[in-house]
């Protein structure tokens, strides 16, 4: 629901000439999505079964660093509840990896660590006054997104792409394809630090390049060609073709410092939206219907994010007029997309309550 209203509102506050909201203005932005969405997302998917006074807490906190960041908009009274909230989260969720025996899942504890500490170093960022170190802070989140996103989406995509092929007559050899993962993994922790140090910017971006050809490759070797009828794990599938070509871009961007923005929001917008969209969507009718989403719905949700993807990259290539209609076009899309996942989850509770 947060990103069918956030969004429209920031183009909104971007052309409509008055800066409201001013929160979601420039970085404001940035941040809203990173850890306004994209975080609570992440919180979602870790969590699991919690007690529902902690489940509690943490909806106050998310709820309370929105209102506040609204009202007050980068002040530390509007940055400490989302500081607090991914400090909360990563104490819940690091310590399940504990036990990890291979070291690529070992990984995610100092990924998921890091990711929700990195709302905390916006903060000090922002009372330190210094626009680029929060910039920067902002970048690496994507960076540790994207290395989440590829993580998360190949341990979804490569058994179900492995089970479809099976009812096909046929065997899956590449399914997690380790030295891959590994690969594009160091590639991107070697990326992240890079990309902070002064100097670095041209290797974090060579890494970012090789590693986006990576998931490229690990995609193909899916042969989601021969299962194209389960549209579900298509749109999986696109949002990773998303990632992999939005991290490599990314990486020529941030080398060259040619269109970073452009390059962002295809990780962003395409990868991140479609890949977000498709798990809820993929969880909700598991749980609640025993089966995989209608393909109607995943083609609508990948369709929606495709456009706002294109609209927005789009709109960096244009200047007035057309500049704010694609700015329009491309919220309008987004919105559409979790609108309707949205009224999906509203609609199952009314119909749950009723029942009762």
């Amino acid at each position: 629901m947060y990103a069918t209203i956030a969004v429209p509102l920031s183009v909104y506050a971007m052309t409509g000439g008055d800066d409201w909201p001013l929160a979601l203005l420039g970085q404001g932005h940035g941040f809203e999505m990173l850890f306004g969405f994209a975080l609570a997302v992440v919180a979602g998917y870790t969590l699991g079964p919690t007690e529902p006074r902690l489940l509690l807490a943490l909806f106050s906190l998310w709820l309370i660093a929105r209102i506040t960041h609204f009202i007050a908009p980068f002040s530390l009274l509007a940055l400490a509840p989302s500081m607090l909230f991914g400090l909360v989260l990563a104490w819940r969720i690091v310590p399940r990896f504990v036990a990890a025996k291979k070291w690529r899942n070992k990984l995610l504890m100092p990924l998921l660590g890091g990711l929700c500490v990195l709302p905390t170093s916006y903060l000090v960022a922002q009372q330190l006054g210094t626009p680029v170190l929060s910039r920067l802070v902002l970048h690496e989140t994507v960076l540790f997104l994207s290395l989440l996103m590829a993580f998360m989406g190949g341990r979804i995509i490569a058994p179900a792409a492995a089970g479809e092929l099976y009812k096909r007559g046929r065997d899956l050899e590449a399914r997690v394809q380790p030295r891959i993962e590994a690969a594009f993994i160091a590639l991107l922790v070697i990326a992240a630090p890079a990309l902070a140090i002064p100097g670095g910017a041209v290797l974090a971006g060579n890494m970012c390049v090789l590693a986006g050809a990576l998931i490229i490759l690990r995609l193909l070797r899916w042969q989601l060609w021969h299962w194209l009828s389960r549209l579900d794990l298509v749109a999986l599938c696109v949002g990773y073709a998303w990632l992999g070509l939005g991290l490599s871009l990314f990486g020529i961007a941030i080398a060259s410092g040619w269109h970073i923005t452009g390059a962002l929001h295809i990780i962003t917008v395409g990868a991140l939206g479609t890949l977000t969209s498709g798990v809820m969507s993929r969880t909700h009718y598991q749980r609640e219907h025993h089966s995989a989403p209608p393909g109607l719905l995943s083609v609508w949700l990948a369709a929606c994010i495709a456009i706002a993807a294109l609209a927005r990259v789009g709109a960096n290539f244009a200047t007035g007029a057309q500049w704010a209609l694609l700015l329009w076009f491309a919220a309008a899309a987004w919105a559409l997309c979790f609108g309707v996942l949205s009224w999906l989850q509203l609609v199952r509770r009314i119909e749950a309550k009723s029942v009762l």
